[in-house]
């Protein structure tokens, strides 16, 4: 695990298809992990990227101190790790990576569905 590094909270719907992208595209991939309580996904990112994250979609906030998903800590997370981090070949996921992955799969979310035309039988 980094020792410095940030972590990228965001919802499960729009990061896990992020996720998917950047594996599709073979970029690395660092630590994942999961909080099915608040159906978050944790992602690590480089350190000093926190400061210039500004997302509507996610938030960055230092990684050293835990992986939990609120910063409050009233609630417990009940986190599962996608993979070892013993066994991850790149610690962090670039943050423009998936800076842009996430901007990418949100706009996707955010387009209308394509309108089905229903045949006439007139």
């Amino acid at each position: 695990m980094p020792r410095a590094h940030g972590i990228v909270r965001v919802g499960l719907a729009l990061g896990l298809p992020a996720i998917d992208a950047l594996v599709a595209d073979g970029r690395s991939v660092g630590l994942l992990r999961y909080c099915l309580t608040h159906q978050k996904l944790l992602i690590a990112v480089e350190p000093d990227t926190i400061h210039r994250w500004r997302a509507a979609h996610s938030d960055c906030v230092p990684g050293a101190r835990t992986w939990r998903c609120i910063s409050d800590g009233y609630r417990s997370c009940s986190g599962l790790w996608v993979t070892s981090p013993e066994l991850v070949p790149v610690a962090t996921t670039p943050a423009d990576a998936l800076h842009e992955a996430l901007s990418q799969a949100r706009g996707r979310m955010r387009a209308p569905a394509p309108q089905r035309r229903e045949p006439c039988f007139a």
